[in-house]
Parts: C-alpha cells; structure tokens; sequence
C-alpha cells in the first residue's frame, strides 16, 4: 500500500488536512488591502515529496482578460495563464465572454468552465448550466472562459489530452468558497495533479495554462513584482489572463 503524509506549510487551515500545521504566511495578513497569501504545501507519498505553492487572493476582485497585464500596474495582485491558446497562437478556446461581450475562439476540446459574474468565481462541468451562465454573464457584464475540469464533486476527472507528459501544473481551485490558484513545484502528470488536488481536501478544480505558458506574477504589499512560473518561452504568445486585482 502506498503511504501518503500530507504536511501543510499554511493558513488555510480550513483545508481539513489531517497533518501537523505549521503557519508560515509569506505575506503580511494584517491589513484589510488586496493581498495575495501564499502556502506551501508538501504531501510525501512513499519517497516521493510533493511541493504545491497556493496563491490565496484576499479582497481581490477576479478577472478574465484578453489584454496583457501590465506588470507595472499595482493593481494587478496575481496574474496567470487561463484558458488554451490556439496553434494559431492568437485564438482562444471556445466561446468566451470579457466584460459582458462574448469572443469565438476555436473549437473547443473542453469540460468545464469558470464564470465570474457579481464578483463570485465558479467552476462547473460544461453541461445544460452554461448557456444560463453565458446569458447571464452577458446581462451583468461578467466574464466566462472554458478549460480542462480536473476535480468535481472531490472525484478526480480524467484528463486525457496531455498522454503521460510530465510538466509544471497550475489549476484555480476553489478553498473556504474562495478561488486559489495552486500550482506544482515539480513536473507531474496531469492525472497526479488531480489527485494531489483531491489529497489537500480540494472538491473543485480547474486546469490553467501551463507548461512554457506558465509565466505570471504576484504583488506583494509592498508592491514588489514576484515573478511565477519556470517554463516561460511561449509568454510572448499568450492571449489570455486571469487576473486578480484591487
């Protein structure tokens, strides 16, 4: 049997991890600004340790956009890839919506979709829901993007579009009714990210683009630029952001 030990570097202790927590909040809590926490988490699983960084957003408002954000502007706490661009490197997958304006862009190979709409994040399979959701992300000017669902209802979603291929792994998730992104310290398949997904107590999640597309930043109180990320050569092709902000 495989033995797994899960560790949480964290202030999210509302995780439901049965493992010792340590606190360790890289950045300051103590102000009611927009901020992004960050946690380390480690789950060893044999002898193989696994490292996942969450980027908890607080008082941030979410965004899709399909401008570039500009690493410059402080009000910018987190910035990362979103949805798949195209071989084209300037469509986008499936049928979106920025700011109430719907965008086609390629056919699209997804099961799931974020909305943000009055501020709330949610991520859902792509069934009946989604063109209510459309309708109404139209009607209050939100926002909608389509990628792979990776965890539902806690059960792992198999993704078959990546084969076997190992690489860095970024997914927004949603903990204590709040969007985080989490992401893998280490190359993984897709499948195995779900299920560390699944081992922190995650019951919903969905993948971002990573891989080389895998650039993006936080902010820190201080307004210091921290780059994230380790494969970064396709930045320059990227067409889409998720965005946290002020």
């Amino acid at each position: 049997m495989r033995k797994t030990i899960i560790l949480l570097v964290s202030i999210i202790i509302s995780l439901n991890l049965y493992s010792n927590l340590y606190s360790n909040p890289i950045l300051s809590s103590d102000k009611i600004n927009s901020r992004i926490e960050v946690d380390t988490i480690y789950q060893q699983i044999d002898t193989l340790t696994i490292t996942l960084l969450v980027y908890r957003p607080i008082n941030a408002r979410a965004e899709f956009t399909t401008t570039r954000p500009d690493s410059n502007d402080t009000r910018i706490k987190l910035s990362v890839a979103a949805a798949f661009t195209g071989k084209d490197l300037k469509s986008i997958m499936g049928k979106h919506i920025e700011k109430g304006i719907v965008k086609w862009g390629y056919k699209s190979i997804a099961n799931g979709y974020v909305s943000i709409i009055d501020n709330k994040v949610s991520i859902r399979p792509i069934d009946l829901s989604l063109k209510s959701m459309q309708t109404k992300a139209i009607r209050k000017k939100g926002y909608i993007f389509q990628q792979m669902l990776l965890v539902h209802d806690s059960v792992l979603m198999d993704c078959k579009i990546f084969g076997e291929r190992e690489t860095y792994r970024r997914a927004l998730a949603i903990i204590d009714n709040q969007p985080c992104v989490v992401e893998s310290e280490q190359r993984m398949k897709i499948n195995d990210f779900s299920a560390s997904l699944i081992r922190m107590g995650i019951n919903t999640a969905i993948c971002l683009d990573m891989g080389t597309w895998s650039h993006g930043w936080i902010r820190t109180e201080s307004e210091n630029y921290i780059p994230i990320g380790k494969l970064t050569s396709s930045t320059k092709n990227q067409t889409n952001w998720l965005i946290f902000t002020d």
